[in-house]
């Protein structure tokens, strides 16, 4: 996994990618509930994994550095074709020595953007 110009040393154990439609319900009198479909919400990727040994405080510095450039940037993600999006937020999960470092993240689709091949 890759975002920006940090590349993950170890793939996220989980990545969860989230699509939704938006919907407008209204309730007509004598008919009943309609829906009306309001087209696809940005795509939400969130996701969990570690960094490891005596490098895993300065992988999670740098990572965390592109989050706090505030832009969106390219998010190649494994299995998936590469998106624009912007780093929502990023969680430090890490007990210990510091020798682990668990975290966490959420990246969100740049409006408009449109997935591309890697």
């Amino acid at each position: 996994m890759r975002y920006k110009t940090f590349s993950f040393p170890h793939d996220p154990e989980k990545l969860e990618i989230t699509v939704k439609n938006r919907l407008g319900v209204a309730h007509c009198p004598g008919y009943g509930p309609v829906i009306q479909e309001l087209g696809v919400q940005e795509r939400v990727i969130d996701g969990e994994g570690a960094f490891f040994g005596p490098q895993a405080k300065n992988q999670y510095r740098q990572l965390e550095e592109l989050f706090f450039q505030q832009t969106p940037g390219r998010l190649t993600l494994p299995g998936h074709p590469a998106v624009t999006a912007h780093f929502a937020s990023l969680r430090w999960l890490g007990q210990g020595d510091g020798q682990i470092i668990r975290y966490a993240f959420r990246f969100v689709e740049r409006p408009g953007a449109s997935w591309e091949p890697d």
